[in-house]
């Protein structure tokens, strides 16, 4: 028996305790439960194993850059500012879960228990009314390592065993509950591409959408047409912000320079010691600023690697078991089919300027629930948020919702922070998506504990029971049969 445990644990702690050789594992069974051959898959699984070790040096690039300005702010400005960004929350996040004694294989774990549950709520649909299954890897691995840390920070005196079945159940409604709301929208903008949105601002999309077709049915009953980015023609400078590394650096640059330039140079020596006295201070931010796209470019990287195979092994499981099934895939899909890539620019530009100014006059006010937002989540929550918008409410729709992308992911994301215990860390990854439903769940776990968190999974479970009843006749032919789910619709649509 002693021989048996020994070689238990040493799995255990070789593989499973080890976040990499866990998506290794993972990567290698997905992939042969997906009939690729055994070379194909141990390729598959290094390739994962690779990536997401070149993933976890761009989270920690990031986290060591940006650290020392989040101390800055603190000891030299006594600003308590959180960096709301999916990057430097994950290594955060991966801190306060080693403080806890655990490992990120936890997280891992977590993510496959999720994603089995979410294949039964989706597979037994006639009942739960899922329609979706998120495939798209780096949400369900990002949400599971947002998640552990957080269920445990609510409910500390959890065993490994309770931990990956409560988080994996958490995650699984919200993954089904979240992108089963794309379903329409996704639909309608691609005119039946049998996908939908497996991103991070999952609600705004359908609330954006939802706006748009308020505005567009308001017009036609005046004899209007609601106006559209198609035929205005935008400045040739804005082409700068098509390419997200130029961008990104742009953006930190004014970010950053302007909150290393209000702590000064003397202030940046007392929290980084690789700023000499000597050093040019205007070219030492120029290229603290510049470490972001550079360390961006990594963690894309190895993002993109661990994901491909994730994602091969996911949709294989998928397709073979769960037929009629829209897949929730990565954001970006959806941007070429955008009629006018200005819709796009305008997002991120008007997203961007909004999460600034609340930004700016939470910092002046002194208002304790404030985020500094990255570039990540300032890009794709605006972008694909605006698109969702404006494909059928145009301009106004765009404006109005995106709007509230910059309130949820600058405010509502530190509300968020606050209630859980996190703000003390200085990073985040509390997108959209988390940051409004954080923002209510977290008070709910706080206050009734366990009855609470069975509360939280019955309202996200009933979402899609209500979204059935509204639409009973059109409910599964939207992810079934687009043609004939718009002739039923007909002008309801």
């Amino acid at each position: 028996m002693e021989n048996v445990i020994s070689v238990l644990s040493w799995i255990w702690y070789n593989f499973f305790d080890r976040a990499a050789m866990m998506m290794m594992v993972l990567v290698f069974v997905g992939q042969m439960l997906s009939r690729r051959t055994l070379l194909d898959s141990v390729m598959g699984a290094l390739k994962g194993y690779i990536g997401y070790i070149v993933y976890q040096t761009g989270t920690g690039g990031l986290f060591s850059t940006f650290q020392p300005i989040m101390m800055g702010m603190r000891q030299v400005l006594g600003m308590d500012i959180l960096v709301n960004d999916d990057s430097l929350g994950a290594a955060t996040l991966t801190s306060i879960l080693e403080g806890f004694g655990r490992t990120t294989s936890l997280q891992m774990a977590a993510m496959a228990a999720g994603f089995i549950i979410a294949c039964l709520l989706v597979w037994a649909k006639r009942y739960t009314k899922c329609r979706s299954l998120i495939i798209q890897a780096h949400i369900l691995s990002g949400q599971a390592i947002d998640m552990v840390p957080i269920l445990l920070v609510m409910y500390p005196l959890m065993n490994d065993f309770t931990c990956i079945l409560a988080v994996g159940a958490f995650l699984a409604v919200k993954w089904c509950m979240l992108s089963n709301l794309t379903v329409e929208p996704a639909q309608d903008l691609t005119d039946g591409a049998n996908m939908c949105v497996g991103h991070t601002q999952m609600i705004g999309d359908r609330i954006g959408y939802e706006y748009g077709r308020y505005l567009e049915k308001k017009a036609k009953k005046q004899g209007k047409e609601v106006k559209k980015f198609e035929n205005m023609e935008l400045p040739g400078w804005l082409s700068v912000f098509n390419d997200m590394y130029v961008a990104s650096f742009l953006v930190m640059l004014l970010y950053f320079g302007v909150l290393i330039s209000l702590i000064g140079k003397e202030g940046m020596m007392t929290v980084d010691p690789s700023l000499g006295a000597g050093t040019s201070f205007p070219l030492y931010i120029f290229h603290t600023a510049g470490k972001f796209p550079v360390y961006l470019v990594i963690l894309l990287t190895g993002m993109r690697m661990f994901v491909a195979e994730l994602t091969v092994a996911f949709s294989g499981i998928s397709e073979r078991i769960l037929p009629n099934t829209l897949p929730g895939i990565d954001c970006a899909a959806f941007y070429g089919f955008v009629t006018n890539g200005s819709v796009i620019t305008l997002s991120f530009l008007i997203g961007s300027a909004a999460m600034t100014l609340l930004t700016t006059v939470g910092m002046l006010t002194g208002f304790p629930f404030v985020c500094l937002v990255g570039f990540v989540p300032m890009m794709f929550d605006s972008a694909t948020v605006g698109i969702f918008a404006h494909h059928r409410g145009g301009i106004k729709a765009l404006v109005a919702s995106v709007l509230t992308v910059a309130v949820a992911d600058v405010f509502l994301a530190a509300v968020a922070a606050h209630i859980i215990g996190f703000a003390q860390y200085g990073g985040v990854g509390f997108q959209y998506d988390n940051a409004v439903t954080l923002a209510v769940f977290s008070p709910i776990w706080k206050y009734l504990g366990w009855a609470g968190y069975a509360l939280v999974l019955a309202i996200m479970l009933a979402v899609p029971q209500i979204q059935y009843l509204k639409n009973k006749k059109g409910y599964f032919l939207a992810a079934e049969d687009w043609e004939q789910y718009k002739e039923v619709m007909g002008e309801d649509l």
